[in-house]
């Protein structure tokens, strides 16, 4: 009996996560924070679905019915990327000062696995156009969950002239970031930042 016992044990396999439990917001947060890990250390191009099940201790059928494709599970995952991207700005006591602490903070998380993740989710040919533009979207706001508070300080110091959109201000500043690091392949380096903000600047300026 004992040996039997003992060979019904040697049988079983590591406890999965959704073992006996039904499937819900719990194991939909594993398996998220798994592929934005995958995503960050092997890339779109390398990101493995069995990886991720192994990762979040769940079978790989238990992905496959929350989201039917990998892109659709990549998608998913993106949705979730805010908190690193969020940056909390103090104000400085002016519009420079703010934007350079913004954009400065977009630049650093760019530096990061999941930053670079983001950006070749984007520039990659066969990259569904969902998954770019789910990539698209964690990078704006990066900037637009605190430029409104940006927006409001400048217009009451009145360095912010009445007409100029904001959303093409953020375009300016994140377009340029990313046409420095994806096409001219350059560091995000303090220089070119504040270079980039003083351009900006200088056409926010009241005339």
């Amino acid at each position: 009996m004992a040996a039997k016992r003992s060979t019904t044990a040697k049988k079983k396999g590591p406890a999965r996560r959704d073992a006996g439990r039904p499937r819900g917001p719990p194991i939909t947060a594993v398996v998220l924070e798994a592929t934005l890990a995958e995503l960050a250390a092997q890339g779109l191009a390398g990101l493995s679905v069995d990886r991720i099940a192994r990762a979040a201790g769940v079978n790989k059928t238990s992905i496959y019915r929350r989201y039917p494709s990998r892109d659709a599970l990549v998608v998913a995952a993106l949705e979730r990327v805010h908190d690193g991207l969020g940056a909390r700005i103090v104000d400085s006591g002016s519009l420079r000062g703010d934007l350079r602490s913004l954009v400065r903070a977009v630049a650093a998380f760019l530096g990061q696995p999941l930053g670079r993740a983001l950006l070749g989710a984007m520039a990659s040919a066969p990259v569904a156009a969902d998954v770019a533009a789910a990539a698209r979207a964690r990078l704006a706001a990066s900037a637009t969950q605190t430029v409104q508070a940006v927006i409001l300080r400048a217009l009451a110091r009145g360095e912010w002239r009445a007409g100029v959109d904001p959303v093409v201000v953020l375009s300016l500043l994140v377009g340029g970031l990313l046409h420095r690091v994806l096409l001219e392949q350059a560091p995000l380096d303090e220089p070119f930042v504040d270079g980039l903000v003083d351009v900006v600047v200088a056409g926010i300026a009241p005339r």
